[in-house]
């Protein structure tokens, strides 16, 4: 793309530590829940660890969007780097539900820290000009939760030779230790290229915010208990219930290339996830069971990051890291209130399907109304595009 008039590359953001930072991903996803039942937790204490995650996330970043803003990008991304190393540290020590809860609720902090940061660091280096480079942020993601997603074949080998629980825990040190790496790689500070975006708009930034939570409820509700459900459905092993979510790693390598920041994009993400979602719950065995959480994947790739997209067009650039502190924030309260539920409902599948109505109302309201527009130039509608 060339280069901004401050002189700074916006075609090639440095997202390496962004990608290790991403690594314990897979592994708390994948392989903490089966570390819930063996220190004596069930399906409610799954849904409650995600839940406390979400919860430091509903939190703390819309401080660490401040953070962001006041003393820049660098300093947030290195603090919440350890910030999840502690956390990662704390899971590798854990020996019942509380110190779980602990870590998970620190992991969150480390969350809101980091992504805030980068996701305003992309805006700041050509996000803004380039939407392309949230999908690169996205895909840098992805690709270091299929690193952390090494995790998996290494839990169930030596899982063969000092059981579960150890094995859980000895990775999460290693995760621990992967952290701390990716500190020094952390990019250049950048908050000064946020000045040259001088317009916002309020009533966008706000329809999108609140689409945000619809989505995030609905993920909360279904998230946490997709692997319990067919470790018990299909009478799996936990590293066969794993290995039925593989393929849909390949949604996050092409979802975020799709999207777009338009209402188009979004809804359309939206409606595939809707339909993976009552597929999911009629699949009568695991591989059609897989085929359809890449569906599902696929269309939660694209709608988030379509969000990511069209929430930087409303909010000035020196508001950019409290704009999506607030989003993410927001977001994750529609999340944490759906994980606290999960374990409770006899069908997160169907459940999950009344928030995503709501989005879909809530995005025609926007795209309807002709005050604001979402797409960050001069329109007569209301919407992402």
């Amino acid at each position: 793309m060339g280069s901004t008039s401050w002189g700074l590359s916006t075609s090639k953001p440095k997202l390496l530590a962004y990608a290790l930072f991403s690594a314990p991903y897979s592994f708390v996803v994948f392989l903490l829940p089966f570390y819930i039942f063996e220190v004596g937790g069930d399906k409610a204490a799954v849904g409650i660890s995600f839940a406390m995650y979400a919860l430091a996330i509903v939190v703390f970043r819309p401080a660490a969007g401040w953070l962001a803003d006041a003393v820049g990008r660098r300093v947030t991304n290195i603090a919440g780097g350890v910030a999840l190393a502690v956390a990662m540290a704390v899971l590798g020590i854990s020996t019942e539900l509380s110190h779980i809860y602990t870590a998970l609720f620190l992991a969150g902090v480390g969350s809101s820290l980091i992504n805030v940061a980068m996701i305003a660091y992309v805006s700041d280096v050509g996000g803004l000009e380039n939407p392309a480079l949230y999908s690169k942020m996205r895909i840098a993601a992805a690709l270091g939760a299929v690193g952390g997603g090494l995790s998996i074949p290494a839990a169930y080998v030596l899982s063969k030779v000092w059981g579960y629980a150890a094995a859980f825990k000895a990775l999460a040190v290693a995760m621990s230790l992967i952290t701390v790496v990716a500190l020094a790689l952390v990019p250049e500070e950048t908050a000064r290229l946020a000045l040259r975006h001088k317009s916002g708009d309020v009533a966008a930034a706000f329809c999108i915010t609140a689409m945000g939570f619809f989505i995030g409820a609905a993920t909360g509700v279904y998230g946490p208990q997709i692997l319990p459900y067919i470790y018990a459905k299909f009478s799996l092993s936990p590293f066969a219930a794993v290995l039925v979510y593989l393929p849909a790693v390949v949604a996050w390598l092409i979802g975020p290339k799709l999207a777009r920041p338009t209402a188009l994009s979004a809804i359309t993400g939206g409606a595939l996830m809707s339909a993976a979602l009552v597929a999911m719950y009629h699949s009568p065995n695991p591989a059609l069971f897989s085929a359809v959480w890449l569906a599902e994947s696929l269309g939660f790739a694209i709608v988030s990051t379509s969000l990511d997209q069209a929430l930087s067009r409303h909010v000035k650039g020196a508001y950019w890291g409290r704009g999506y502190g607030v989003y993410q924030s927001v977001y994750n309260m529609g999340y944490a209130l759906g994980a606290a539920a999960s374990g409770f409902l006899p069908n997160p599948f169907y459940t999950a399907l009344l928030p995503l109505v709501a989005f879909f109302a809530l995005a025609a309201i926007c795209q309807g109304s002709r005050r604001i527009s979402l797409t960050g130039s001069p329109a007569p509608r209301l919407g992402l595009g």
